[in-house]
């Protein structure tokens, strides 16, 4: 496979992925999956955070931390992780704080993603 040989990204880390896809079509139908995945919960976080929903919450942040390692740099993977579990113990306005901290990294992740898919 070649199309994982892009340029160094901040963000972007396909170690964890390329392990599932063996060819480059499936590693394209995985980041599409994981683009929409992206969007989907932190769409889903940020409603339930205006909403006051912890469940909403909890639920995405938890659906979140599951494909990131497959995709981020282990230090953005690892801080979805710990937010999930700030989620679990801790007051919603503890998640929001944490949420906001790291959403930049996120939206910075989102867009890594669609540039390497748009230089396929």
């Amino acid at each position: 496979m070649n199309t994982h040989l892009t340029s160094p990204s901040t963000w972007l880390d396909l170690r964890g992925a390329q392990e599932f896809a063996t060819d480059d079509v499936q590693m394209r139908e995985l980041m599409a999956t994981f683009e929409a995945s992206l969007v989907q919960e932190m769409t889903t976080i940020q409603a339930g955070l205006a909403d006051n929903d912890g469940l909403k919450v909890e639920h995405s942040l938890h659906a979140l931390k599951g494909f990131m390692s497959l995709f981020a740099a282990p230090v953005l993977a690892q801080a979805v992780i710990d937010l999930y579990q700030i989620s679990r113990n801790q007051p919603l306005s503890a998640t929001k704080s944490s949420f906001e901290s790291i959403l930049p990294n996120l939206e910075a992740l989102l867009g890594e993603v669609r540039a390497w898919s748009s230089r396929l």
